[in-house]
């Protein structure tokens, strides 16, 4: 019979595990497919990095072999331009740079920081020169002013004085230049608690600094010698003529203009101003040395005392003559007259000198 033939050939439960069997192997598989490229992948990384690693140590061989240990690349030279006085040592002192060392090894970022603290450097540019030279130009802050507490001390000598420059920044120097000794100074600033560098913001001194800068586009008619700060809202200037001027501490160019125009009117009377007071917006007061009388005799002060001035002595009667003179002839006499003289420094007392005046007739008569 062909009953068999038509009958399935599998269970239900028996397909079922065959597809079970079939997932599994294929899982299998998967898994040591994605094993296999996980292991490529790790041996490309490695072999790359080998790559990588053996091209730096060359590099880095190389390097060593032809630039850090060459001989041909120690610094030799150490050239250094400044526009100031600043010497070679000090600067060589502050950036610790030392001939023989391998110019590659030197920091350029931090030689330059170096340079930049110090107080009187305002600006540094440091340049390696292959193969063996450092290049160094610095430019130098400039003094504008002094800076000094009180009224009566030389800043030139006196330790707690500075050097100031047109920002504001504090300058100590050890080498004095000739042209420092004609500064204007600026009194009545605290310098207890100041350090070199240290940079002073105070409106009364930024107000002083603009004052300067100001006035010194025409020297000739208006210079500052010096600035009172000490009543610390305003400025008592003290100019080239001596004359005493009062500045505010704020729009100080308007009143630099106010001045000129001051200036301009006082030129064409010819006196000199004593005092000018530039607070006052209107009707400005002015006051003006006083006028010498030009009768009068010129004349330095002697420090000696003056002798007692002696008694004057009567003159001697002239015995009558004979024949007695015409009386149309008049007797002549001399007086002692000043003579006026230059000023002068001098304790030289003005010179006098006898003048003939005509002295009316006497009667001879009359003894």
């Amino acid at each position: 019979m062909n009953i068999g033939r038509n009958q399935r050939a599998s269970t239900r439960k028996h397909r079922k595990q065959q597809h079970l069997l079939d997932v599994t192997v294929r899982s299998r598989k998967a898994s040591q497919q994605r094993n296999r490229r996980i292991v490529a992948w790790f041996c490309s990384l490695i072999l790359f990095a080998g790559i990588i690693g053996g091209a730096v140590y060359g590099a880095r061989k190389g390097l060593q072999k032809f630039f850090w240990d060459n001989p041909d690349y120690n610094l030799a030279e150490i050239e250094i331009k400044t526009d100031g006085n600043l010497t070679r040592e000090q600067i060589v002192d502050a950036t610790g740079l030392r001939e023989g060392v391998n110019i590659f090894s030197l920091n350029i970022a931090k030689t330059r920081d170096a340079l930049v603290l110090m107080p009187q450097v305002e600006h540094a540019e440091v340049e390696r020169v292959l193969p063996n030279k450092l290049t160094i130009e610095i430019s130098e802050r400039r003094p504008v002013a002094w800076i000094a507490a009180k009224y009566d001390e030389d800043p030139t000598v006196y330790a707690k004085s500075f050097l100031v420059d047109r920002k504001g920044v504090l300058i100590k120097t050890q080498n004095q230049l000739a042209e420092y000794l004609h500064l204007p100074v600026i009194y009545g600033v605290p310098t207890d608690n100041f350090d070199p560098g240290e940079i002073v913001d105070t409106p009364e001194l930024k107000a002083a600094l603009d004052l300067i800068r100001l006035s010194a586009d025409n020297p000739e008619r208006f210079q500052v010698r010096s600035i009172d700060l000490s009543k610390g809202y305003c400025m008592v200037v003290t100019d080239q003529r001596h004359a005493k001027i009062t500045f505010g501490i704020e729009h100080v160019d308007t009143q630099i203009e106010r001045l000129g125009v001051l200036l301009d009117r006082v030129e064409q009377s010819q006196r000199e101003i004593q005092t000018v007071n530039l607070l006052v917006q209107r009707n400005v007061p002015v006051t003006f040395m006083a006028m010498p009388d030009p009768g009068a005799i010129v004349d330095e002060p002697d420090a000696s005392p003056l002798p007692a001035p002696k008694p004057a002595v009567k003159p001697t009667p002239t015995p009558i003559a004979k024949k007695p003179a015409p009386l149309s002839k008049s007797t002549t006499v001399r007086k002692a007259e000043p003579v006026k003289s230059k000023t002068t420094h001098s304790s030289t007392k003005p010179v006098r000198k006898a003048i003939p005046v005509a002295a009316p007739a006497q009667n001879p008569t009359n003894g």
